[in-house]
């Protein structure tokens, strides 16, 4: 009977969630500084270590709404989420990557397939809007992206659609930007002893080395942290 009443209890709490429209966001929900937001895949989700970090250099724990496997039209949502604080005033992001490792098209190819470049185009063009957004909402500061680094193993071929980001699209997205984007290129520091098992994410002190690339530039630029 404890148990029936305890379901009943949790059913009716439930309920009232629904009908009030609220929803508990289990992700960072000890968040206390909304006014720095983090968007992205599992880079920054799947063990948190890139925020724990961020505390550690910022004193206060940012809103992320990161989540493992998001591909770039998902981070998309996860920044217009964010784009509803009224006094938000920097993004720190990431994104395209599950587009590239889990896409339809053949990004192993060498040369890259028009396939691949299809992915990495229509990538790019959900980068610009989203910048844009940051524009139209007049977000107060300015945007910190984490570009990939190179990956290893199984996963080694992506490399070459990595690069032709960083040599064919991210030029003309951060350099007509309108709002100001800062991109965080960690290829030459993240080698294959700071990437897990699994090939594609990072250790603990690949964590490490992403997060203070991201709050060097958060200090050099004096943007909002």
């Amino acid at each position: 009977m404890k148990m029936l009443r305890f379901l009943s209890a949790m059913v009716m709490v439930a309920g009232l969630f629904a009908m009030s429209g609220c929803s508990w966001d289990m992700n960072n929900p000890s968040a206390d500084e909304w006014d720095v937001q983090i968007v992205g895949d599992s880079v920054f989700d799947l063990s948190g270590d890139i925020r724990t970090v961020l505390k550690q250099l910022s004193g206060k724990g940012y809103k992320d709404r990161s989540v493992s496997g998001a591909k770039i039209a998902a981070i998309d949502s996860q920044l217009a989420t964010a784009l509803t604080r009224t006094s938000l005033k920097t993004v720190i992001a990431d994104g395209g990557a599950n587009d590239i490792l889990q896409g339809t098209m053949d990004c192993d190819a060498d040369p890259l397939t028009a396939g691949c470049i299809s992915i990495i185009d229509y990538v790019g063009d959900k980068m610009e809007n989203m910048l844009d957004d940051m524009y139209i909402k007049g977000l107060d500061d300015s945007c910190v992206w984490l570009g990939y680094y190179h990956v290893k193993g199984e996963e080694l071929e992506k490399n070459e659609a990595i690069d032709y980001c960083y040599s064919n699209a991210y030029p003309a997205i951060f350099g007509s930007s309108p709002v100001p984007a800062y991109l965080v290129d960690p290829r030459p520091y993240i080698f294959p002893v700071h990437i897990k098992s699994d090939d594609i994410h990072p250790t603990y002190d690949g964590s490490v080395i992403l997060a203070n690339m991201i709050w060097n530039v958060l200090v050099s630029e004096n943007i909002y942290r």
